[in-house]
């Protein structure tokens, strides 16, 4: 597959930087939603095994994440997240003018795209792959960090803290996680304002999810420290056109875990 890398403009002037992993003929695309802290860069792995797929691939880094604008771990509003992914996803049908484009979300990756299909309603997007959404944490956030945050939110909206993602708790894979920590487009940063416009956006995601009528895939690993997998139950539980598969024994990121192969199978089947 060819490589490649780019900075589109958003329609607020904004920079958005995007990459491809593209075969010389492809019957369908997939564009990918990375989650908090990471960038596009880390789904590279999609490339090697869905390379005989006929498959455009595309990810593109959030707002103030990797290499797109903005301060990291921070945003203003939820919607510059669904802006960017709409803009993205413009960019790629004038690309792939015949076939259909799909849509894959991780983590809080999977959180922004169930909200695009619930307030966008798209009618580019074809179908979409929901891998350990951010729904219900498993981590438990102190209650004291909790008060604190409800009280200055308003004050100092941009203040950051730590994400308090455990390196470990990513993937039983030890390169992969000693990758992630060398990573110079890695950050652990999470401001008041992006926690709180995540947790109005999951209230809301989970009140009105059964207005998405796509076949959906959810799949989470049974392991998963950093969100719960309980997710995926509330999701499939609304979602009448869904399918949920469990990992077992699999962590935060079923796709780089040990299990992949099997992960990519569930992936590949769901495709085609």
């Amino acid at each position: 597959m060819k490589s490649s890398s780019r900075k589109i403009t958003s329609r607020f002037g904004n920079k958005i930087f995007v990459r491809s992993w593209t075969p010389n003929k492809s019957n369908q695309a997939l564009l990918m939603v990375h989650g908090l802290g990471e960038h596009s860069g880390r789904y590279e792995v999609f490339s090697k095994y869905l390379k005989n797929e006929k498959l455009s691939l595309y990810a593109f880094d959030l707002p103030g994440h990797g290499k797109t604008y903005g301060r990291k771990g921070h945003i203003k509003k939820f919607d510059e997240y669904l802006d960017s992914l709409e803009d993205v996803l413009i960019h790629i049908r004038k690309e792939n003018l015949d076939i259909p484009i799909k849509l894959f979300g991780h983590s809080l990756g999977g959180l922004i795209s169930l909200s695009f299909l619930i307030n966008r309603e798209s009618k580019e997007i074809d179908s979409a792959i929901i891998s350990s959404p951010w729904i219900k944490l498993g981590l438990e956030v102190p209650k004291y960090l909790i008060r604190i945050q409800k009280v200055l939110v308003n004050i100092i909206p941009g203040f950051r803290l730590n994400n308090r993602i455990n390196t470990n708790d990513l993937t039983k894979d030890n390169k992969i996680n000693s990758k992630y920590i060398n990573d110079q487009l890695v950050h652990d940063r999470i401001s008041f304002k992006l926690y709180s416009e995540i947790n109005n956006q999951i209230n809301l995601v989970v009140e009105r999810c059964d207005r998405i009528k796509l076949k959906v895939l959810l799949y989470h690993g049974t392991e998963d420290k950093i969100i719960s997998c309980e997710s995926i139950k509330i999701l499939s539980s609304k979602i009448k056109n869904s399918n949920m598969v469990f990992f077992k024994e699999v962590y935060h990121e079923p796709h780089n875990d040990l299990e992949k192969k099997e992960v990519f199978k569930k992936i590949i089947k769901f495709l085609n």
